[in-house]
Order: C-alpha cells, then sequence, then structure tokens
C-alpha cells in the first residue's frame, strides 16, 4: 500500500494531505455499502395492500398501499407462488392482497408470493 498511497489526494493544482486513518475508514465505508446493497437486492420485501389496475398482456398489477398511498407495480410471473400466472385471472379491482417481492437491479418489482386477503 505504500508504494500506491502516498499520504496526498489532488484537488487541481493543490495537494490536500490526507492521514492513513481517513484514507482506510473512506475504504472501509464505501466497502460496507456496497455489501449491503448487494446482500439486500435479493432480499423479498413484505407487501399488502388494494388492487388498482391488472395488466394481463404483461403480467404486472398496479397495488397501493392503503396506509402510506404509495402506488408500485409488481411483475407476475410462473415461480410466483403459489399459483403463478394463474393468480391473474383471479384477480380484480379493489381486491386486497399480499405477498412478497423482490427489487431487481433494472428498478424492476418482481412478485415471489402474490394472494388475496
Amino acid at each position: 500500500m505504500s508504494s500506491y498511497y502516498k499520504g496526498y489526494f489532488k484537488q487541481g493544482d493543490k495537494k490536500m494531505k490526507i492521514s492513513k486513518f481517513s484514507f482506510l475508514a473512506i475504504i472501509f465505508i464505501f466497502s460496507f455499502f456496497i455489501s449491503v446493497g448487494v446482500v439486500t437486492a435479493d432480499d423479498a420485501v413484505p407487501f399488502s395492500g388494494i388492487v388498482k389496475k391488472i395488466i394481463p398482456k404483461k403480467n404486472k398489477v398496479g397495488i397501493k398501499d392503503p396506509d402510506t398511498k404509495k402506488r408500485f407495480t409488481v411483475i407476475v410471473n410462473k415461480k410466483t407462488k403459489p399459483d403463478g400466472l394463474k393468480i391473474l385471472d383471479t384477480l380484480k379491482n379493489k381486491d386486497m392482497v399480499e405477498g412478497r417481492y423482490t427489487f431487481t437491479g433494472a428498478g424492476l418489482y418482481i412478485a415471489v408470493e402474490l394472494m388475496k386477503k
């Protein structure tokens, strides 16, 4: 590390000196936030709400949380428990639903579990 780290941080034409402790603290904090993001990306998040819109051609269900008034859309696929894509045929607007979803890196909510209350 001593061959790479020289204790200076260059900003424009000026050199700013940082201590080894500060440098290590920055690296540690950066690594911590990356590891937390990777761990939580695949965790299933529980939800419940009221069905606002069903788009069967795209396998999507629009849901509104009655407590927070936030809307979100989950994508249903054949791996969604307990019935997979069959749940789309049984749902209608204003049904209460609950389940769990995972959040993908592309910003999509994939339903792991979706059922009527």
